[in-house]
């Protein structure tokens, strides 16, 4: 089996991810996007989504220790700094803060998030994330970058408006949200991104198959062990 050329491969790619995704798709974020999530339901799945918020960070950190390509190093850099920080956005709050602010309008003092205990959906999506850097960087990049990422534009700006609408929270409580919608447009294009570009040959498409169905699954899994608790 030949390889794909690089433009149909970001099309398959991007038809994967758009079966597959849970931002938008899953029917608990749909329950939340419809304001029918009670708020005992909502400080469950806020508390299992901080989680995986938190170690973000070192997974990004994995992609960027095992990129040989310098241009997408700087990129990773960057993103990391703002995920660390949030001084790139020009919000200046980690990540995991403005999380942790979305908490607190639902109720949730800090040691609920930080302390929380997580589910198996969420114990097994952290640990594929810090498993990035035992792979190819291709396949760290599908897992990590595009499966979340490809997810989010069109997702995530319109969950901050029906989570101020149906919760009552402020634009400062849904912050979190609203920079992601932004900083992620930016790199989510998968015609663009380095994955379709680099995955020349057969044996590493599929590679960067398999990691990306993986990634998906396990984003799919986080939010079925949720909703089976609330």
């Amino acid at each position: 089996m030949m390889a794909l050329d690089p433009r149909l491969f970001a099309s398959e790619l991007q038809r994967t991810i758009d079966s597959k995704r849970t931002f938008g798709r899953h029917s608990l974020w749909v329950r939340i996007r419809d304001g029918e999530l009670t708020r005992p339901g909502m400080q469950v799945w806020a508390k299992q989504f901080f989680l995986q918020v938190r170690e973000f960070p070192r997974a990004v950190s994995g992609l960027h220790t095992t990129c040989p390509f310098p241009e997408e190093r700087v990129k990773l850099a960057e993103s990391l700094y703002e995920e660390e920080t949030g001084r790139v956005s020009g919000c200046n709050v980690a990540h995991p803060e403005l999380f942790i602010r979305f908490g607190a309008g639902l109720g949730l003092p800090r040691a609920a998030l930080v302390d929380a205990e997580p589910l198996p959906g969420t114990a097994a999506l952290i640990e594929w994330f810090l498993s990035a850097r035992d792979h190819s960087f291709l396949e760290g990049a599908a897992a990590i970058n595009l499966a979340a990422e490809g997810q989010v534009p069109g997702a995530f700006a319109p969950f901050a408006r029906a989570l101020e609408q149906h919760y009552g929270l402020t634009h400062e409580h849904v912050a979190f949200w609203d920079i992601h919608e932004e900083a992620d447009r930016d790199h989510s294009d998968v015609g663009d991104h380095i994955v379709a570009h680099h995955a020349t040959t057969n044996e590493a498409q599929e590679k960067v198959r398999r990691a990306l169905n993986r990634s998906l699954d396990l984003w799919w899994e986080f939010f079925e062990d949720i909703q089976r608790h609330v």
